[in-house]
């Protein structure tokens, strides 16, 4: 099963023919007379507006943490330039304590990197968006910030780190609510949320395999994965920064619960009694080392333990084929219960994928319970989607190229 979809040669045609275009049109028009310079006018953002958001944030009180991380990560200068075009999801000083920093002592305590990726993952660069400009489509808009982590190897880009509204279920940036949308100045446009929006520090790989209590996903990848590389690889897909996943990871103790009952069936079938089978299969399972132990082999294979996690990443057909090219926070889930695609779908196109349910829990965080039902149950046979659904323990972890949920069960396609 491939993940995605390679470069066509026809695409690199093309790309040849386009940049053939454009050198012939830059020596015909080398041979023209240089254009006399015109003088730039500025267009304000709201005409209405008498103050930058830096003069803002800089009169009102309430954005005294917010202005001193600006000012001393030098992001000041963008906020107060009656030239820029910005739009600012900014938190004020409530915000910052609901963040864990209880005062302005703290955040000149921060260092500038720390201070200076708040301030920048806060600013999407080069246009206004209002709250009215945010589409409600699932799962969310996608827009570059003032943050980036770097150049790609072998290119001169700038990966841009991104940031995500909806207008899904509220008003969010992420998973963090904006609780006063559309306060207009000379430069553009300032959202207050209700808590920092925090920039990703790892890619979904080095986030995941840190996590001692995630060490079994870490193993079916590898098993998952064999004879696979490149796109076709988990592994790589994990690790790569320009992606943009939404993972559903089952810690251990789901992965042990699985495959303690796999085994235990295997063994049954080779003649042992019950006890004996359960005791060794509970044995056996204590470990991640059970994926890669040969003698099992036969029971989780490669392209079962591939299938099992292809089903665990959401995916999108916006470009015809399904990817994992979708990221989605909790609060962009349907509020009733609804059938979301997977990798399954890229090899199965008619498969229902997994059954998502979501409901708003409480004012404050979380905000949302969700939990994720597979089609397949445990003992298999059982009613398509009659298995109990697996409950999301941690949700909304962000990384660089996607988020994930961990979830006390291993969800089955079939």
């Amino acid at each position: 099963m491939k993940i995605m979809k390679h470069t066509n040669i026809c695409s690199l045609r093309f790309g040849n023919l386009m940049l053939a275009a454009m050198m012939i049109a830059f020596v015909s028009s080398c041979n023209k007379s240089l254009p006399q310079p015109q003088p730039i006018n500025y267009t304000t953002a709201n005409p209405g507006a008498t103050q930058t958001i830096g003069q803002g944030i800089t009169s009102d009180t309430s954005f005294s943490f917010y202005l001193a991380a600006a000012t001393k990560s030098g992001m000041i200068s963008l906020l107060s330039n009656p030239n820029s075009v910005i739009t600012v999801f900014a938190p004020d000083n409530n915000a910052f304590r609901n963040s864990g920093i209880p005062s302005l002592a703290v955040v000149n305590s921060l260092p500038v990197a720390t201070l200076g990726g708040i301030v920048q993952y806060s600013i999407v660069p080069g246009i206004q968006y209002s709250k009215s400009g945010i589409n409600s489509a699932f799962p969310n808009m996608q827009l570059p910030t003032s943050l980036n982590i770097g150049t790609l190897p072998g290119t001169p880009v700038k990966l841009e780190m991104t940031t995500f509204p909806s207008t899904v279920n509220g008003f969010w940036i992420n998973n963090i609510p904006v609780v006063s949308p559309d306060i207009a100045y000379i430069n553009g446009v300032l959202h207050k949320t209700a808590a920092i929006v925090a920039p990703p520090t790892k890619v979904l790989k080095d986030a995941i395999y840190s996590d001692p209590n995630l060490s079994y996903f870490k193993a079916a990848i590898a098993r998952g994965d064999s004879g696979q590389t490149g796109l076709n690889s988990f592994d790589f897909l994990l690790g790569y920064a320009v992606t943009n996943m939404t993972v559903l990871v089952p810690n251990n103790a789901a992965f042990q619960q699985l495959i303690t009952g796999s085994v235990f069936a295997y063994l049954s079938g080779l003649g042992l009694d019950s006890t004996t089978a359960m005791t060794q299969a509970i044995n056996i399972a204590s470990s991640p080392a059970v994926f890669s132990n040969p003698d099992l082999f036969s029971v989780l294979t490669a392209s079962t333990v591939r299938g099992i996690l292809a089903y665990h990443l959401l995916a999108s057909n916006s470009s015809g084929a399904y990817q994992p090219s979708i990221r989605v926070f909790s609060n962009n889930f349907a509020l009733t219960p609804t059938f979301y695609p997977t990798m399954v779908n890229s090899s199965v196109i008619i498969h229902p994928g997994i059954l998502v349910s979501s409901a708003m829990v409480s004012p404050s965080f979380p905000f949302f319970k969700v939990t994720f039902t597979g089609m397949g149950t445990f003992p298999p046979g059982g009613q398509p989607y009659s298995g109990a659904p697996a409950n999301a323990v941690s949700m909304n972890n962000t990384a660089v190229n996607g988020v994930y949920y961990v979830i006390d069960k291993v969800l089955l396609p079939q």
